[in-house]
């Protein structure tokens, strides 16, 4: 039992870490500011910041929620929310996802535009999530 629970202590503290990697990866990468992620963690989704769009992308691609092809694994996202809001979610994922691309919209807008949909029918995620 002992050993149980060392092992699991072990592979949350890695999971933890593992997760601060992705987020603090993804910062290096895109040089995102402090205050586009403190403005999008208070709310504010209407920002036109490409390197806050690229570091969602960045952190969704990293997590497994979103492939190259800029397309959600509805079951990966899923997993990353809280069960509590998980059957509500899919709904809206599945919604989300079928965004149309413009012509001149890169990957990060695509991501950007996936992510923004999502937080405005579930703005609750911005609570629970940890993205910054």
């Amino acid at each position: 039992m002992k050993t149980a629970s060392i092992l699991l202590i072990t592979l949350l503290i890695l999971y933890v870490q593992t997760r601060a990697d992705i987020k603090r990866d993804c910062r290096r990468q895109t040089k995102v500011s402090w205050v586009s992620l403190k403005q999008l963690k208070a709310g504010n989704i209407d920002q036109d910041d490409m390197k806050l769009k690229c570091y969602l992308r960045c952190f969704m691609l990293k997590n497994g929620i979103l492939n190259e092809d800029n397309t959600i694994d509805l079951e990966k996202a899923l997993r990353h929310l809280p069960r509590s809001m998980q059957e509500s979610s899919r709904e809206i994922l599945n919604r989300c996802k079928s965004i149309p691309g413009k012509m001149s919209e890169n990957a990060c807008d695509k991501a950007f535009r996936i992510a923004a949909c999502y937080v405005k029918e579930q703005p609750s995620i911005l609570k629970s999530a940890s993205f910054i």
